[in-house]
């Protein structure tokens, strides 16, 4: 049991039968807490370095990502202490996001090296700004998405916590 205070869920891993996908989950909502807090620094670290005239595409998308991976990260750590078949409409969700998002973040890590050059979204980091996006949204942020959609596929997929045969009755 880890007794903290992330985002109004003081507990994690309180699921009456602690599975493998709610202790993903439980990661994903650490990890999801860690890249909300490094993504604030990156974006003081940006507005310090680079000034604030990132256009209003960046500042859109940036700050419609950042409210729903605050979001989905708390989602995260209610399912890591519900019962997959109470939660299962919202893992639903984590997992749509986790594939959406997964897709995002490529584009957006290929973007920081380089890689693919859009500058109607942002150019290309460098610096200060290029280490704080490697850390909180490669390092943390992936980690976080990729850690919530193998938990939300574990909970949706094959959970562990109900009889088999209550399965067949809820899912028909």
């Amino acid at each position: 049991m880890i007794n903290l205070n992330i985002f109004g869920v003081s507990e994690l891993f309180q699921a009456p039968v602690l599975t493998a996908g709610h202790r993903f989950m439980g990661v994903a909502a650490l990890l999801g807490a860690c890249f909300v807090f490094t993504h604030l620094i990156t974006v003081i670290i940006t507005c310090v370095v680079d000034g604030f005239n990132w256009g209003i595409n960046a500042w859109i998308l940036d700050i419609g990502g950042f409210i729903a991976a605050f979001y989905f990260a708390i989602q995260c750590g209610l399912s890591s202490n519900s019962k997959s078949v109470e939660f299962r409409k919202k893992n639903s969700w984590i997992c749509t996001w986790a594939v959406l998002t997964i897709g995002a973040r490529i584009l957006d890590i290929l973007m920081l090296f380089g890689v693919v050059k859009w500058d109607e979204i942002y150019v290309t980091p460098e610096g200060p700004t290029l280490w704080s996006n490697i850390v909180s949204e490669v390092i943390f942020g992936m980690a976080f998405t990729v850690t919530a959609l193998i938990g939300s596929l574990m909970l949706l997929t094959y959970p562990e916590d109900i009889d088999p045969a209550q399965v067949e009755n809820e899912f028909k």
